[in-house]
């Protein structure tokens, strides 16, 4: 199988890119820092995207991809929204949402065969957060954006797949926290301890990409429902 995953430097991205390359599937990443992972990459900066760099390297790609992880995606600060500018909202946009775009309609473009795209979402794509709204709003869009690609390319099936909590340096900033000023994080503090790791993650979206692939494309779908 052939595999295409972002952010496969770590976290969630590595762990899956790693038990791929367990089963003998073939991995391309993409990450902003380079992976120690035996596999095809390109280093890049989502939020820079050298699109004519991007292309170049799509179409060296196998005609045939079965699956695209889209996991990359950071938090951005986490604040009220009256102290958060422009500018980061339009960084953490670019990072969340318009790089999948840009990458999607480059492969689309080079005419490859695509079998099924996974856009690892959130439930801030479905519930807002005192303080998250970088991070939620991006996340809403992102969802949006899987739906509409699967309206508009019939023959590739579209998921957001939210994969629950996982500890990834993303909760380990969030623990830092001071939930004195964004009550919001405490939860998650208190979660964190028992947040699963992402390579438990990684093991239960692989063994449930059959189940995930007769869903309706384009739906979104929170992985703890069927663990």
């Amino acid at each position: 199988m052939n595999v295409l995953i972002t952010g496969t430097s770590s976290g969630l991205g590595y762990e899956l890119a790693k038990q791929f390359i367990s089963k003998g599937d073939a991995v391309y990443g993409m990450s902003r820092r380079k992976s120690d992972l035996n596999i095809t990459q390109l280093q890049c900066d989502f939020k820079d995207i050298d699109i004519h760099l991007l292309q170049q390297w799509i179409n060296k790609l196998p005609t045939q991809i079965d699956l695209i992880i889209l996991n990359a995606g950071m938090l951005g600060d986490i604040d009220t929204l009256d102290n958060l500018s422009i500018q980061s909202f339009n960084e953490i946009f670019m990072v969340n949402v318009l790089a999948n775009k840009i990458l999607l309609d480059c492969i689309r473009n080079s005419n490859i065969d695509v079998k099924q795209v996974i856009g690892i979402s959130s439930g801030a794509a479905l519930k807002t957060y005192y303080g998250w709204s970088l991070y939620c709003c991006s996340k809403a869009a992102f969802k949006q954006l899987i739906s509409t690609y699967a309206q508009e390319w019939h023959e590739t099936h579209f998921i957001s797949l939210a994969p629950g909590i996982v500890k990834t340096d993303m909760q380990k900033y969030i623990y830092k926290l001071d939930e004195k000023e964004i009550p919001s994080v405490k939860k998650f503090k208190q979660m964190f301890n028992n947040m699963e790791t992402p390579d438990i993650v990684a093991k239960r979206i692989i063994e449930y990409l059959p189940d995930l692939s007769i869903l309706n494309s384009g739906c979104y779908f929170d992985l703890r429902d069927i663990s």
